[in-house]
């Protein structure tokens, strides 16, 4: 069992640690929309690139963030039937919907990700675009990412909840992020 708290604290570290880099790209990607709208309607000058770079910054930080998000429980739930269980049903239904369905889909997103991403690494994919980003395959490497971020949390959600069913105390409660 100590085992498992110490999966809980690593995946939790780690996922909040890459949340923190996906939360910075959130005002960079609205800030580059800004700029490229008045650098357009103001000034009469865009470049595909710019639009790209913010449509990429903002996919990249909403895959980097499902898995924070999913850490903190800030996914959706049906909250009437949710505060009125008991603890220990919150529990099962935390470790049930983790293993029986958040780690089925990331393990597909995962497989089938995997050829795709290796084809545009193959060929250094461009932007289909003119004038677009360079890069693709950098971008595309995330979705894999993203789902094995997913499974990891998912995993120690599972985890975390199968303590709470034997009576453990929560490995996060005295985390130094006030969870």
């Amino acid at each position: 069992m100590d085992r498992l708290a110490c999966f809980v604290r690593a995946v939790d570290r780690l996922n909040r640690a890459l949340g923190v880099a996906g939360a910075v790209l959130i005002p960079a990607a609205v800030a580059l929309c800004a700029a490229v709208a008045l650098l357009r309607y103001g000034a009469g000058f865009g470049r595909v690139w710019m639009q790209e770079l913010y449509v990429v910054l903002a996919g990249v930080s909403f895959m980097i963030l499902v898995a924070r998000v999913h850490g903190e429980d800030g996914h959706v739930r049906v909250d009437i039937f949710w505060r009125r269980w008991s603890e220990r049903r919150r529990a099962l239904v935390d470790l049930l919907g983790n293993l029986l369905l958040v780690v089925p889909w990331s393990l597909v997103v995962l497989w089938s990700s995997w050829g795709f991403v290796r084809l545009s690494w193959s060929v250094l994919e461009p932007s289909a675009q003119a004038g677009g980003l360079p890069g693709l395959f950098l971008v595309k490497s995330v979705i894999p990412l993203a789902a094995l971020l997913l499974l990891l949390q998912a995993l120690a959600s599972a985890a975390r909840a199968a303590l709470r069913l034997a009576g453990r105390p929560d490995p996060l409660a005295a985390a130094p992020s006030g969870r």
